[in-house]
């Protein structure tokens, strides 16, 4: 997915004092289906709504990614296509170190569900969890520390 940012100041119509930047974004069509759905499912009023819960949502997951320190433990859920599982193989064996089990289990349409127990440094966990949510072939990828 190609994004381009823009940022203009835009001076809200009904209140001079509240200034809101104007972002615009590319998005592929499923990206734009995804966003209706969350703002369907929230009950929000429009796309950037929609774009800013999606953000406080991913603040939060970074803030949890940021206070890893030592040595960490914990699960990594990954659920995808099952023709996409080659990407997934060449992560699982570019972190074998941290991997200590894995556990794989096809599903219904085509889809893998893969259960990692991972434990390391936190900046190497980090650094795999960031090349996981790198991945967009990926349809759900969550960790979970102990």
């Amino acid at each position: 997915m190609i994004i381009k940012i823009i940022i203009n100041h835009y001076i809200h119509p009904n209140n001079f004092e509240h200034r809101m930047p104007v972002v615009s974004i590319s998005l592929t069509e499923k990206n734009l289906e995804v966003l209706e759905r969350i703002q369907e499912s929230l009950g929000l009023t429009g796309r950037s709504e929609s774009i800013r819960a999606c953000i406080r949502s991913a603040e939060s997951d970074l803030r949890e990614m940021e206070d890893l320190k030592g040595s960490v433990e914990g699960i990594l859920i990954i659920l995808h296509d099952s023709h996409h599982s080659m990407r997934l193989d060449n992560i699982r064996h570019q972190y074998k170190e941290q991997v200590i089990t894995q556990i794989h289990s096809h599903l219904s349409n085509s889809k893998c569900l893969e259960i990692f127990i991972v434990k390391g440094k936190a900046k190497d966990i980090k650094t795999m969890l960031q090349s996981v949510h790198g991945e967009d072939t990926f349809d759900y990828a969550n960790f979970v520390v102990f």
